[in-house]
């Protein structure tokens, strides 16, 4: 089997493509970053494309010849739908037998790149493709970084978003099982939408204190303006995440994951006691 795996150098990306490899799946990665076909390679990708996917003849030349395609959209980069439908079009030409998108879980109007995973959802379902469309609520990692200021250090949580409503959170571990899971399969999750989620919505807050209270520190909430983006796209993106996580809950239920992979995701608390252990 060959697997073209886009944004191959981001989060999902990389840990995607050793679960991959390790099944003996060959896999195409594209990145724009020429310093990154080493790692790549490393990761275990077995062909690695030097360009920007949103040019038609990088969509080209990374089609051609794959059995699959994993979809994952890069962060706040703008012209994702155009690239989107066009990866599709070629995607159909080329007889790909299935075309897995990472989308979001409960894509709303109101964010932009909600928006356009709506988009981009809606050319897939009236595609002649067989797809499937997994749903990640959001990253444990992303939101709870580790590293030398992050809150497990300092007791400090630096944000931009306010943090006094629910949400749900995943690991990266788990919607990369996922994701592979689905792609290693036969027909089992065609015309299928899959919410990735695991157990449990808190307030960030509520996170936050967890971290605090196995670290012994105090936690401190240290809400900042939104940052300021060279790219009009990004800045947009990133003032509606402000005020939409800000002010609504978003809640998710674990139920698709635990059937998908015949257990439960990874909690919170275990996240936590990892990063601790590792620590230790």
């Amino acid at each position: 089997m060959k697997v073209l795996v886009t944004a191959s150098y981001g989060h999902i990306g990389q840990q995607v493509i050793p679960l991959l490899a390790q099944q003996h799946v060959e896999v195409v990665a594209v990145d724009p970053d020429p310093a990154n076909q080493a790692p790549l390679k490393a990761l275990g990708a077995s062909q690695v494309i030097v360009g920007d996917i949103r040019r038609d003849e990088i969509i080209d030349q990374a089609v051609a010849d794959v059995d699959k395609i994993l979809l994952i959209l890069p962060d706040a980069l703008d012209g994702m739908v155009p690239m989107a439908e066009r990866l599709i079009t070629a995607a159909e030409k080329a007889h790909v037998t299935h075309f897995v998108f990472s989308s979001c879980l409960n894509t709303v109007m109101e964010l932009a790149q909600h928006w356009e995973k709506y988009e981009i959802e809606d050319r897939l379902m009236g595609s002649t493709l067989n797809y499937t469309i997994t749903k990640p609520s959001g990253y444990m990692e992303g939101h709870f970084p580790t590293g030398p200021d992050s809150l497990f250090e300092t007791g400090v949580l630096t944000t931009f978003i306010k943090v006094d409503q629910p949400s749900n959170l995943i690991s990266l571990n788990d919607i990369a099982a996922a994701n592979v899971k689905v792609l290693l399969s036969d027909d089992d999750y065609y015309a299928c939408s899959l919410d990735l989620c695991s157990a449990g919505n808190r307030t960030t807050r509520e996170y936050a204190q967890e971290v605090c209270d196995k670290t012994g520190k105090t936690l401190k909430i240290n809400l900042i303006p939104v940052p300021d983006f060279p790219s009009v796209h990004a800045n947009d993106q990133f003032g509606r995440i402000a005020t939409y996580h800000g002010n609504h809950p978003y809640k998710g239920n674990p139920l698709d994951f635990n059937a998908l992979m015949g257990r439960p995701a990874k909690t919170f608390s275990q996240y936590v006691d990892e990063v601790l252990a590792v620590k230790a």
